[in-house]
């Protein structure tokens, strides 16, 4: 019984810190990178 209530709130504890980084601004899909195309065409 204790190890499922340890993995139980282990999994609670990612998807609360999965939930701040998703506030902060981290894990934003649609944040996009603009890629390099114009330094390698000479």
């Amino acid at each position: 019984m204790d190890n499922t209530n340890e993995f139980v709130q282990q999994v609670q504890d990612s998807q609360r810190k999965a939930q701040k980084n998703k506030k902060r601004g981290q894990g934003q899909e649609n944040a996009v990178l603009a890629s390099k195309q114009h330094g390698t065409k000479k």
